[in-house]
């Protein structure tokens, strides 16, 4: 027979259990207390030494802005005023048209200006190369652009013309340069030609064409038109390499145009003592840069041939930046249209 519970003795042990956890948790309170103590004594120390104490500046002097001087770059490419971009063919994403293509010329020159007159807070700017790089116009290389483009090849000419000029005597008149060099390369779009002809491009150009009437338009502008593929053109000790861009294709890899051109610039080096420091190129209407290129983005931006080469979306836009006289390639900005 068993024997009965203790219940006294039960709840005595219960009792204790449950003082003994009580005090416990009142000791780890007090320690939490007196560390917090410790910690608001360090905090008022270094308080009252903040107040206390003598506070010593170190002067930081910015100089003046002609003890540098840079040299500025307009890159202009892949216009295509006279093409038709409806909305509902690239899902909304963008829309183009002849009135659309005027708003975005005159806010690329008059956004020259502006990005000149911020940079020139830092250093001299003199200079500005405005590179006419091709593809200004869309042309009727394909039978279909015959059917949806806003402006036949010859009126385009003498549109563009009229839009290209007034932007030139605008950074004249209000840019402050003491110089302005305009390289040209003509592109694949202006051709008077079905196929792409290598050896008579510039002569078979609606472009290479405009570009020596226009140099009759503005005066005291400096024209560097090409006849070839590649214009290079010193700047300081450095040479930059202009083209349009169409000889380098790619099938939309994942490395987009980057390896491709990489290769080709490797190629267009051999046998040089001293390579060109930098590529600049269009076509492809896809902005992108690294130490070695800069590809130009578009005006018209998204279109039938930006799905055709499988590029991704990106606003329309072109290239602006600095080359500094001692550093090269300071800064690169887009130009958003």
């Amino acid at each position: 027979m068993s024997k009965p519970t203790n219940w006294s003795a039960v709840q005595r042990d219960t009792s204790a259990k449950v003082h003994a956890s009580a005090i416990q948790e009142k000791d780890k309170l007090i320690e939490q207390q007196a560390a917090l103590l410790v910690d608001l004594a360090k905090e008022r120390d270094v308080a009252l030494a903040i107040s206390t104490g003598k506070l010593t500046t170190i002067p930081i002097v910015t100089p003046p802005s002609g003890d540098s001087e840079a040299t500025a770059f307009a890159i202009a490419s892949d216009w295509h005023v006279e093409e038709t971009v409806i909305g509902k063919s690239v899902n909304g994403l963008n829309e183009f048209n002849l009135d659309i293509a005027e708003q975005r010329i005159e806010k690329f020159f008059t956004s020259i200006l502006r990005l000149v007159e911020i940079e020139r807070h830092g250093t001299r700017i003199d200079n500005l190369v405005l590179a006419l790089l091709g593809d200004m116009m869309t042309g009727y290389i394909h039978e279909e652009l015959q059917e949806s483009n806003g402006l036949s090849p010859t009126k385009t000419v003498l549109w563009l013309r009229k839009r290209i000029v007034a932007g030139l005597r605008l950074l004249k008149a209000k840019g402050g340069f003491k110089r302005i060099i305009v390289p040209c390369c003509y592109g694949n779009h202006g051709r008077t030609t079905k196929k792409t002809r290598h050896a008579t491009g510039a002569a078979n150009s609606y472009e290479w064409m405009m570009y020596h009437v226009m140099a009759e338009d503005v005066p005291g502008v400096e024209w560097v038109i090409t006849d070839g593929y590649h214009l290079p053109l010193q700047v300081y000790n450095r040479t930059i390499r202009f083209h349009h861009g169409d000889n380098v294709s790619y099938n939309g890899g994942i490395g987009g145009i980057t390896i491709p051109m990489e290769k080709a610039i490797s190629a267009w080096n051999k046998g040089r003592e001293v390579a060109p420091y930098l590529d600049i190129f269009g076509h492809h209407h896809t902005a992108m840069q690294n130490p070695r290129f800069i590809a130009n983005g578009s005006l018209i931006g998204y279109g039938a041939f930006s799905l055709a080469i499988k590029a991704g979306f990106e606003p329309p836009q072109q290239t602006f930046f600095l080359l500094d006289s001692e550093r090269g390639r300071t800064g690169t900005w887009p130009i958003f249209l």
